[in-house]
């Protein structure tokens, strides 16, 4: 799929002042690594309060460490863990930012390119991936928008593959698509409740769930903490249900509308 002028509008994101995180509440998703680790990273250094949630709990503790962040062990694909979350925003407080990161590919990174397509799916690998990015997006908002404070924003991480194809991993694709179709039809109910939702659409970034495969001399991916920087800028985006690309870490993430968007709010 080729991207056109009428997909694309020259948007660019500006990095808020520094004194825009400080002292208020923030929850990352995936955070134990790769994107969401270096999100989590940058907004402690802000002086900005984070409730960081993954998985692996090895690293979460790591995390934690590091940089101060409050960690707790959550498997995003169950709504039973999104309800221990709860009990955690209420001592909290009222979040001003979420970013729902966490996601999988179809087959572990390790597997051959040939696990990836649709006529080789396991369908417990595809359980497992569409409960990570699909029902984890959908309880995570389900559960935190009471404790969402007035003018807060969210940032789901969806990917290029969620507006363009990904023939390597179709799967992938689709429930990235499902991603990015949610945010922009979010954006009209929720702006009734004072949130804004964007969705940060990266292609290859350094992390954990690129295929080995695909790992070649030629192949160029952006690192975590300059996609991060794009996330920390959209938690103040004044746009919202828009599906922001970014394509490489030469060039800034700008929007991809959707068919009919001419560009309004």
């Amino acid at each position: 799929m080729t991207l056109t002028n009428d997909d694309i509008t020259s948007n660019t994101l500006a990095l808020p002042d520094p004194e825009y995180f400080s002292g208020k509440s923030a929850l990352v998703t995936g955070a134990a690594s790769g994107l969401g680790a270096a999100v989590c990273k940058h907004l402690r250094k802000l002086d900005c309060q984070v409730l960081a949630l993954d998985i692996d709990a090895d690293q979460g503790r790591t995390l934690s460490a590091s940089c101060g962040a409050t960690f707790v062990e959550c498997d995003v694909s169950s709504l039973d863990a999104w309800q221990a979350v709860a009990a955690q925003c209420e001592t909290l407080g009222p979040l001003n930012f979420v970013h729902l990161n966490a996601g999988i590919q179809i087959a572990p990174p390790g597997a051959p390119l040939e696990d990836y397509q649709f006529e080789n799916m396991l369908m417990d690998r595809y359980r497992r991936m569409m409960g990570v990015n699909v029902d984890g997006i959908v309880f995570g908002l389900q559960t935190l928008l009471p404790y969402m404070a007035p003018n807060s924003h969210i940032v789901v991480t969806s990917s290029l593959a969620g507006i363009v194809p990904y023939d390597i991993d179709p799967l992938y694709a689709m429930s990235k698509h499902a991603v990015s179709g949610l945010v922009r039809s979010l954006a009209r109910p929720f702006a009734d409740k004072g949130i804004t939702i964007n969705a940060i659409c990266p292609g290859g970034i350094d992390t954990a769930i690129i295929p080995h495969a695909q790992r070649t001399d030629i192949a160029q991916f952006m690192t975590p903490e300059h996609v991060a920087n794009e996330v920390l800028a959209l938690l103040k985006a004044q746009e919202t249900g828009k599906t922001w690309a970014k394509v490489s870490q030469q060039k800034a993430a700008f929007i991809i509308r959707a068919p009919g968007d001419k560009g309004e709010k």
